[in-house]
């Protein structure tokens, strides 16, 4: 009895430890399949990440070639694939406007996706062209059955011989006196202004030293970004060693028209305010809003040297509780006070049933069919019109040029000079020496050209903008003068509204810095500063400059398009990208 009881303890020490065994090792299984699903877990969250890291990395790759495409110009659709080691990237291309692109992409691996999105814009200088003539101070001559098919506005006289014709309106504004009535022009540092809102308008005192009619006003400014809105150009009263309340006269200056190199802006108003000799005005720059980084400059004399005047700024210049705050220096400005006479003589402008003129003069001169005076005939003093680019803007234009870099062999010789006889793509690029187009020479511009020396295109040449300009224009800028001859050609991009324009930007006003003859077609002229010289049948889209000269069936014929202008520095080097984010796909 004894020995069975001992057999049956001796079984249950078995068991009990046969069961401990048989837990431990539950345990054990338990703790390496928790410790395998969450190794497999972990493994399928880093292959997922991977993936999903994968899917941006391709995402990113379409973006890259879209923009690549952009910038060389090179075809580009509303939508295209790519391949990526397995992964995909769907692209497609957004135009919220003439000037933009929105790129969206987006890349998938076994399912998993990312998206990217990035909004490009293209760097332009805008200029609006009214008239299919407008001219400065230097005025229009035209002789030999010269005609302009479209308006012309003019600064200076106009004058014309053996049948030249206009077929539109004319204008001629009142005369200038060569120099300013009241300047300071010295400007040795910036003023910036509306970056803030208590510096969102500035003003300059002056003390008028004659009697008569304000007819314009100039100011040395630059923009700073984008101000997406006009400056008003305010004359008003003193009132107490600060601006009065309300202005005199008033008048815009566009965005657009003013570059981010600081240069001098001609201000006129429809009604020029009277001034009187000994009294107290000034200058207000009134602009509505402010930011940090899109504001204006107006340079400045630090030293404040112009006897009891002085700059200021405020919030705004119309409260009657404006708080002024001197600026620690004179603004530059330039005032010119009274004027000179212009005239139209020996024209015929219009038909029977169209057109009018205005001057201050008229002499042998037929419009609307009969001789002047008529009803047609309206004598007046029109206030002058700046030229469409100022100084600034063109330095934006060569700036862009110069973005792509100086051109050098084997496309330019040692000293900078390049010959076109072939057929060649080119620019952006700034060329040291010359630039010459000729003998069948085919030149396709895809961004802009600055050319110090001279431009010669000539005998049978052919200038045209690349397909990635879209409805952009391009432009040909030369410190030098520029020559057409001989049967040239000029086309815009393949769309509608997209012109090429040839701007020579040589100072010297009496002579002439860009000649065109002999059948030369299809191209907006500019001398900013010099005549244009057109005779020999050349005909152009539109000319303007300080002074313009027609003669033997020279022809200007007016597109209606040239009214809105975006000149950008090309698909190789207009592009700029405003914003790259990750989206939701």
């Amino acid at each position: 009895m004894k020995l069975e009881t001992q057999k049956i303890k001796h079984n249950s020490r078995g068991q009990a430890a046969l069961f401990a065994i048989v837990i431990v090792m539950v345990l054990m299984l338990s703790a390496v399949s928790g410790a395998t699903a969450l190794a497999l877990k972990e493994t399928n969250a880093a292959s997922q990440n991977l993936k999903s890291r994968f899917a941006y990395f391709t995402a990113e790759a379409g973006i890259d070639d879209a923009v690549y495409r952009l910038y060389r110009g090179k075809k580009l659709g509303t939508s295209f694939g790519l391949n990526l080691n397995g992964a995909t990237s769907n692209i497609d291309i957004g135009q919220p406007s003439q000037s933009e692109r929105e790129i969206t992409a987006v890349g998938d691996i076994s399912g998993i996706e990312r998206a990217l999105k990035t909004n490009m814009s293209i760097n332009s200088v805008g200029a609006s062209f009214f008239y299919g003539v407008q001219v400065g101070q230097g005025g229009l001559s035209m002789s030999n059955n010269a005609t302009i098919n479209g308006s012309v506005f003019s600064d200076g006289s106009i004058t014309g011989a053996n049948g030249a014709s206009i077929t539109g309106d004319v204008v001629v504004a009142g005369g200038l006196s060569s120099d300013p009535t009241i300047e300071w022009t010295t400007n040795n540092s910036d003023q910036n202004f509306a970056t803030v809102s208590t510096n969102r308008d500035i003003a300059q005192s002056f003390t008028a030293t004659a009697s008569g009619a304000l007819n314009q006003v100039s100011v040395n400014v630059a923009k700073i970004g984008a101000p997406a809105s006009s400056l008003t150009v305010r004359i008003a009263a003193d009132n107490g060693g600060k601006p009065s309340t309300s202005s005199l006269a008033s008048a815009n200056i566009s965005p657009s028209s003013v570059g981010t190199t600081a240069s001098w802006i001609n201000i006129s108003f429809s009604t020029a305010p009277n001034l009187t000799n000994g009294a107290e005005y000034w200058i207000i720059l009134d602009y509505g809003s402010n930011s940090a980084t899109n504001y204006w400059n107006w340079r400045k004399d630090s030293s404040d040297a112009y006897a009891s005047n002085t700059g200021r700024t405020t919030s705004d210049w119309s409260s009657g509780s404006a708080i002024w705050t001197n600026v620690g220096g004179d603004l530059a400005f330039q005032i010119w006070i009274g004027g000179t006479i212009t005239k139209i003589d020996t024209m015929t402008i219009g038909s029977v049933t169209t057109s009018s003129a205005h001057a201050n003069l008229f002499v042998n001169t037929t419009v609307h069919g009969s001789n002047c005076p008529n009803e047609y005939c309206v004598v007046d003093n029109q206030s002058q019109v700046p030229l469409p680019f100022s100084d600034g803007a063109i330095q934006d234009l060569k700036d862009g040029g110069a973005a792509g870099g100086v051109c050098a062999p084997p496309d330019c010789d040692a000293s900078g000079n390049l010959q076109i006889t072939g057929t060649k793509t080119y620019g952006p690029k700034k060329i040291t020496g010359t630039l010459t187009v000729t003998n069948n020479g085919n030149l396709t511009l895809s961004g802009t050209l600055w050319v110090v020396g001279d431009v010669n295109l000539s005998n049978n040449c052919k200038v045209h903008l690349a397909s990635g300009y879209g409805g952009m224009s391009g432009v040909i800028v030369s410190n030098g003068k520029i020559t057409v001859s001989n049967n040239c050609i000029f086309s815009g991009s393949g769309t509608a509204g997209s012109y090429i324009m040839l701007l020579a930007d040589k100072n010297t006003p009496s002579l002439t810095t860009l000649e065109v003859s002999n059948n030369s077609l299809g191209v907006v002229y500019y001398a900013s500063h010099g005549k244009i010289e057109l005779e020999n049948n050349a005909a152009a889209k539109e000319a303007t400059g300080y002074g313009i000269e027609m003669d033997n069936n020279a022809t200007v014929t007016y597109e209606s398009g040239l009214a809105n202008i975006n000149f950008s520095s090309g698909p190789s080097g207009g592009w700029s990208i405003n914003s790259w984010d990750e989206i939701v796909p």
